[in-house]
Formats: C-alpha cells, structure tokens, sequence
C-alpha cells in the first residue's frame, strides 16, 4: 500500500500470484536511489504520492486496452506472446504461522517502516529491518479498524469505540514516533455499520487533511460514505455518501457501483474508485476535498463489459501517477495501465493485457512492477518489470506466492508481505528480493510487545 492510505484489516489470508524463471529484468542504471514520499496521505517526506499500492480490494477484476501516442491510438501489448510463461515449482519456503504473519507492509528505509500483524490487526513498527517488529498499537484500544501511515514516524488510525447494529461510532488517534506513543483525537458516528471490524480505507495527504471511506453492507448490496478531517482527526465530517438502489444525485458519489473508495494527492483533489456492473471504469474526481465528484473518462475500453473495475491510483510526484482498470467480459479478463503526467488531469493508456493483475508498485513515473495471472483461472501468475512507465513489461519471473502485495525501496530492493482485506485461508509469506524480483527468499519476523485489548 502507499504510505498514508490503507484499507482495513481483515485475519490472515495469503493469496497470490505464482511463477517461475524467465526472462531476466535489466537492474542496471535506473538512475539514483528513489525517495520515499509522505504518500498522498503522508506529509511531505520524499516518496510516493497517494494511492494504494499493491492488490486493492477487491483487486480481482481490471483493466482496458490501447494507447494513445501523439494522438494516435495503438493498442500495447502489455506482455508480449514471446515471453510464456514456466512451469511454477515454489521454492521450498515454508509459510509463517499466524502468530508471525504480517501484512500491510511499508517500509521507508531499510530499517525502519511499519505493518500489521495478520492474527489481531495488531500496528507494528521497526527501526530494525523487516526481521524485527515491535507492537505499536494505540494503548487500551481495540483492534484497529483502519491505519495510514504519513513517513516512518508519523501514522493514523481509527478504532471501534462503541456501536452495534446500524450505528457505529469510531475513535481516531495520532503518533509522532512510531506509535511508541499515541494521543486520543476526536470521534467519529458512521451508520449502516454492524459494529464489527469492516473494510475501509484511510487516507491523509499531509498530518491534517484526511478522508474515511466506509464501505456500508445493506441488504448485500455495498454503498460508500465518504467522511473528512481538516484538523488531523480531532473532527470529523461526512462530505458524500450512497445508498444502494438510490436514485443518483448529480455532483454526488455516483449511484450503481459497489465499495467506492477514495484516494487523494492534495488536500483538495482525489479520486473515487471500484467496481460497476456495466459501462466504463468507475473513475470520480473531486476538486474541493470530497464534497462533489464528476467523472473522469479512461478510455478506449473494450466494448461488451459485464464488470469494470479501477484500483486507487499511484502517484510518485505531484504530477505523475499511474492506475489500473480491470475490465470483465465475456471474452475474458482485461488489465490495462493508465498514466498521467498532469496530476490527473489527462490520462493515456499505456498497455494492456489479457488476465488480471493481482498487484502493482512503482517507485517513479518510469519503473514499476506488475503481478499478472493470464487466465484468471488458478494459474501461477508472474512478475513483470518496466522501465519506461508501462509502456512495456519485461517478465522478471514466475511469483507463487498468494495474496502478497510488493514494497520496492530501489530497483533491485523489495519485499512481498500479505496485502490484508481478501481470503482468510491459505498461507501466508514475508518474502524479499536483493535482485529486482527474480530471486525471492524468505523472512521470518520477529514480533515483540504487548496485543491490542480485544
């Protein structure tokens, strides 16, 4: 996930994508060592700009097709026929148990980042590297609802106070040094919530300007409330919801699309996306903080879609980002790759490719890494590599880990941990690659420190 955004904790359940040798990814000069940024929900440390990295939820339904290039359109064949991928034999690694698996993994440094234990949603934080982790929870909390981190010291989060039934009320909380300490922030009412751990993403662009979006279940039908904070959570103040089966409302979070949630670069501008029965990719902007949204168009898209899907977008600067749209018809699944130049006011397609992506991370405009399963139907998906912004993909090597979402630090540095918010069964993995992604061994976390109170 990038830093300041992420969604809600769900137990463990490992899930993934799965591989074996290929063609070999070029690590040479990428240029110097990238800098992570306060995400477009941290403040202003160097790094990544807002948008949830690695698989989204619900990350199993992408992607368009086609580019323009100087005007012209030409469809980019994401990952060349060339290029098949082996048959996948998982390197003798054995799973972490539950008590040690952990996910939501951001690491800024080599030593010092933060994650999530899997078995109770437990903060954790390291100023050790990725093999030592110390419980960094809120003290006398619950079980965190939802968690954003703004740089390697400074985090968010929200909590269940108290609620049950339809109503709900949320309890925020602020760190300044890797959650050794926490101070208490203003509450939060939300409705439709059943007063159990749910999804959610958090997002703050800088230590005051954050946005909740809830994703309410009614009837088995999802809708979307969208709530803000000016003033680093002490308020808090609901700025657009939806109701499902409701009538649209012009200006509003769109009607008819299920577990929209929001990701923003700036305090005034962001991007609401998920999952539609039909049409184009759902893709809102907002330019006054969340209040009001219009569509922005990805296109071209392939005709005949019975499911669209777009993921958060990733931004590495003010200006350049990425996204991924996921388009489900019933000639197959589709992913595509968008890019923007113009922080967001224009995108153009990068490429495309048949099959799913399961997770995705970039460390500037040009390089970046993709997790694909070409069939969508249970094969070993594969990791994929670009240094010229998606235009083309080299493949790296197959990758059998299930659900793990990617946290590059450099071209050749990164690690593979579970993204949480998917299945709840499978084993679970801490993996990392000195070599850009063709080699991955294991880690085994070491977790100190007491439990958040149930």
């Amino acid at each position: 996930m990038a830093p300041g955004e992420a969604v809600g904790w769900a137990p463990p359940r490992p899930h993934g994508d799965g591989g074996s040798g290929g063609a070999s990814l070029e690590t040479g000069s990428f240029g110097e060592e990238p800098q992570r940024l306060a995400s477009p929900v941290g403040g202003a440390a160097p790094g990544r700009a807002p948008a949830s990295r690695g698989r989204r939820t619900p990350l199993l339904a992408v992607l368009g097709l086609a580019v323009l290039v100087g005007g012209a359109s030409a469809a980019v064949a994401l990952i060349g026929q060339s290029h098949p991928a082996p048959p996948v034999t998982p390197p003798a690694i054995a799973p972490l148990l539950p008590a040690d698996a952990i996910g939501h993994l951001q690491m800024y440094t080599q030593t010092t980042g933060w994650a999530q234990r899997l078995s109770d949603g437990a903060i954790l934080h390291t100023t050790a590297g990725v093999e030592r982790w110390t419980v960094a929870s809120p003290p006398s909390a619950k079980t965190p609802l939802v968690v954003a981190h703004l740089d390697p010291d400074q985090a968010r989060a929200l909590t269940v106070a108290a609620g049950a039934g339809a109503q709900a009320t949320l309890q925020a909380w602020s760190t300044q040094d890797g959650g050794a300490t926490w101070a208490r922030q203003g509450t939060l009412s939300v409705q439709g919530f059943n007063g159990s751990i749910g999804p959610g993403v958090l997002d703050f662009v800088d230590a005051e300007h954050g946005w909740y979006s809830q994703i309410e279940a009614a009837s088995g039908v999802a809708g979307s409330a969208l709530y803000r904070t000016v003033d680093g959570g002490a308020r808090w103040t609901e700025v657009a919801a939806t109701s499902p089966g409701a009538p649209a409302t012009p200006g509003v979070i769109p009607q008819g699309c299920a577990a929209l949630t929001a990701a923003f670069v700036s305090a005034s501008t962001g991007w609401m996306t998920g999952t539609c029965l039909s049409g184009t990719p759902p893709f809102y902007v907002t330019h006054d903080g969340g209040t009001t949204w219009t569509v922005t168009t990805l296109s071209p898209v392939p005709a005949g879609a019975l499911e669209e899907t777009s993921f958060s977008p990733i931004f590495v600067s003010g200006r350049d980002g990425t996204v991924l749209t996921e388009n489900d018809s019933e000639a197959g699944i589709t992913t595509s790759l968008f890019a923007t130049s113009d922080g967001g006011l224009s995108w153009r397609l990068q490429s495309t490719t048949a099959g799913q992506a399961s997770t995705e991370d970039f460390l500037d405009a040009q390089h970046g890494w993709l997790v694909t399963d070409e069939d969508g139907v249970g094969s070993a998906p594969d990791l994929y590599a670009t240094s010229d912004g998606g235009s083309t993909w080299t493949h790296v090597n197959a990758f059998p880990y299930e659900g793990l979402s990617l946290d590059f630090l450099t071209p050749t540095e990164g690690w593979a941990a579970d993204d949480l918010g998917q299945d709840e069964s499978g084993p679970t993995y801490l993996v990392q690659t000195v070599d850009g992604g063709r080699d991955w061994t294991s880690v085994a976390p070491r977790i100190s420190g007491a439990s958040p109170s149930p």
